[in-house]
Formats: structure tokens, sequence, C-alpha cells
């Protein structure tokens, strides 16, 4: 069986990397909607310093890295 990233057809259809939150998506902070789809610009916002994470050199150990 061929993994999900040997499937891909580019870097853009797979996550390369991940970080596991400690807090989810929080209603109260507009990181969720009133139909229970995910703000990305409110999760984007409020979540900076991880998104910096996923980007920095060399990765802080919370990153995973996937092949």
């Amino acid at each position: 069986m061929r993994s999900l990233a040997d499937q891909a057809r580019g870097e853009a259809t797979h996550a390369q990397r991940a970080i596991l939150l400690t807090e989810p998506p929080s209603i109260d902070a507009n990181e969720i909607t009133d139909k229970g789809s995910v703000n990305q610009r409110a999760v984007l916002a409020r979540r900076a310093a991880a998104v910096t994470d996923l980007y920095r050199t060399p990765l802080p150990p919370e990153v995973i890295i996937a092949l």
C-alpha cells in the first residue's frame, strides 16, 4: 500500500510538519464558527508562535516531521 505522501503530486498536497497543540480550537476565541467550522484566520492569528515554530531553523523538539 502506498503512503499518502507517495500519492501526492506536489508539496502543497500533504503536510510535511505538524505540532500537536495542548489546547483545542476555542469557540470563545472565534477559532470555531457557529456552524462548527475552523476559522483559519483566527487560528493563525491566535497561534502565530506555533506557526512560526513550524518554519524555524533548527526545528524545535515539538515539531513533528512527516516523511
